[in-house]
């Protein structure tokens, strides 16, 4: 999104014991980790940082900047325990002109553990001193920022596929899934790459909150696919129901093909945070 941000407000904060505190990337980094990791198991596709990655988004060597400052960190902390509750990366880049100090602030990282905090974090972007642009990249399809704006034609988003999947196990990857509703059925499966994946698999879960089952079976199928709408679909992102539209996936049992659609979908878009 190219955001102009001299011509959008947000709702003001609450007075709610958050403090703002800007820190060097380096230290700070831990307290980061901290809040993203919190936010992993809450949307599909976002990848846990092991040892070592939490060093990727803090790469900032000067052939990235493109003309922009270092990398600056906003850090959000409880201010009675300075515990940590949000943070945004950033850069601010000067494009004055002469006749006016225009400059963009390009935004590497958004993240909080609360509506609240993820609103204060915004409003200090889209308020830094010399600036008329918000410039960021790689975010989720369903930001809150969209409904926090009061003009949301001001934030011009772009759509881009930055996201795929390719299921190379297909019994293990539904056993390990969670599912938003119940759902027993046989789907009918060809893979042409991976072999082992072609055939009838017995899929039984009982909801979001317990595991699934998952095996080859011999009984008649009640969705037919191919491994390509089965991996569109496994994040949630995108509608079995949609796929069936477009005839991409036949149903073999009348309902079920909304009966998967409701279970393989998910309350948030999938999303990946990092660009490879």
């Amino acid at each position: 999104m190219r955001i102009e941000s001299r011509r959008i407000t947000l709702p003001a904060p609450p007075e709610d014991g958050v403090r703002l505190r800007l820190t060097d990337p380096g230290e700070s980094s831990l307290a980061c980790e901290e809040v993203y990791a919190a936010g992993v198991p809450l949307r599909p596709a976002m990848m846990e940082r092991r040892p070592g990655w939490e060093r990727l988004p803090l790469l900032d060597g000067p052939g990235m900047r493109q003309g922009a400052s270092p990398l600056q960190v906003v850090l959000a902390e409880d201010a009675q325990s300075g515990r940590p509750l949000g943070y945004a990366r950033y850069r601010v880049k000067n494009e004055s002109t002469g006749q006016s100090a225009a400059g963009v602030v390009v935004v590497r990282d958004v993240e909080a553990l609360s509506p609240q905090v993820y609103a204060r974090l915004w409003s200090y972007l889209l308020e830094i001193d010399l600036t008329d642009t918000v410039q960021v990249r790689n975010r989720p399809v369903d930001d809150p920022l969209l409904h926090l704006v009061s003009d949301t034609r001001r934030l011009s988003p772009t759509l881009g596929d930055a996201l795929y999947v390719r299921l190379v196990d297909v019994g293990a990857a539904l056993r390990l899934r969670r599912y938003a509703a119940p759902l027993d059925m046989v789907l009918e499966v060809t893979d042409g790459f991976c072999p082992w994946n072609t055939g009838r698999w017995k899929l039984r879960a009982g909801g979001p909150d317990e595991d699934a089952a998952c095996a080859p079976t011999a009984e008649a199928a009640d969705l037919a696919l191919t491994v390509r709408e089965l991996g569109s679909a496994y994040l949630g992102g995108v509608t079995l129901a949609s796929l069936g539209a477009a005839g991409r996936v036949t149903e073999l049992r009348e309902g079920a093909l909304g009966e998967a659609s409701r279970a393989f979908a998910s309350q948030v878009a999938p999303w990946l945070p990092h660009g490879f």
